[in-house]
């Protein structure tokens, strides 16, 4: 850790963009400014220490959707194995109703 003193009025420049400036030092509380490039965020350190928990335990507790894994495996045409032909264009749901010999997309098996 960089340990820098400074005075009421005195500033420090980090990269060239940042200016944190010593505003006020009063009762063992000191006021800072901050300039600093928009687009950046600052925030408390007790404040930030929380939002990245929070995001980590979100992350965590998140679970994948897998009816979206089964509709995109659904939308893959793969070859049928063993057979060397491509596999048959996919069809909707409402087209695999209107045609009694074609079961994809319905969940049972093609004979």
């Amino acid at each position: 850790m960089l340990l820098i003193t400074r005075r009421t009025g005195e500033a420090i420049v980090i990269n060239g963009t940042i200016e944190v400036k010593v505003l006020e030092v009063k009762s063992g509380r000191v006021k800072l400014g901050f300039e600093y490039p928009q687009g950046n965020s600052v925030f408390r350190g007790e404040l930030f220490a929380k939002i990245q928990e929070e995001n980590k335990a979100a992350a965590l507790s998140a679970t994948p959707d897998s009816s979206l894994l089964g509709e995109v495996v659904r939308n893959l045409h793969l070859p049928v194995k063993g057979s060397g032909n491509p596999a048959p264009p996919p069809t909707t749901s409402k087209d695999a109703g209107n045609d009694p010999t074609n079961n994809y997309g319905t969940g049972k098996p093609n004979d």
